[in-house]
């Protein structure tokens, strides 16, 4: 994700959380704007003690929710999909074969392989993965299998 979009997310992201800030803050002082006030009238103190009514909570809540949600998309959008790395799948595959062993043999059968080994040029050095895509679908198979 480049920079320029990073710092575009965030601004967004703390564009919608003023709004939402604004909207709390008139809902504190009695729903009436700030901008609208007289100037020859004072600002009235915001009353400390009131307490947020359980809808202007959800509202606040739903606002802050959706800002992050979306600022997570752009981020998200803007990212190179990275290659599983061969380390992660073996991890899985022995985080789950204590319970999962015939499961596993099942789908490595599904895809051809005797095992995750065989998809690494060197068996001693796990960055040798001759076949990325396979190895991506074995780990996406692993986690339905996890899931």
């Amino acid at each position: 994700m480049s920079i320029e979009a990073l710092i575009q997310a965030h601004t967004e992201a703390l564009l919608a959380n003023t709004e939402a800030v604004k909207l709390l803050t008139l809902s504190l002082a009695g729903r009436t704007p700030i901008a609208e006030k007289p100037k020859s009238e004072k600002a009235k103190p915001v009353d400390e003690t009131k307490v947020i009514s359980a809808e202007e909570k959800k509202a606040f809540a739903d606002a802050k929710a959706a800002t992050e949600l979306e600022a997570l998309r752009e981020a998200q959008k803007d990212e190179t999909p990275t290659a599983t790395p061969y380390e992660t799948v073996r991890a899985l595959v022995l985080k789950l074969a204590p319970t999962q062993r015939d499961a596993i043999k099942a789908l490595n059968a599904k895809h051809g392989i005797a095992n995750l080994k065989v998809l690494l040029d060197k068996e001693d050095d796990f960055s040798t993965v001759n076949d990325q895509a396979k190895l991506e679908a074995v780990y996406a198979d692993l986690q339905a299998l996890e899931g």
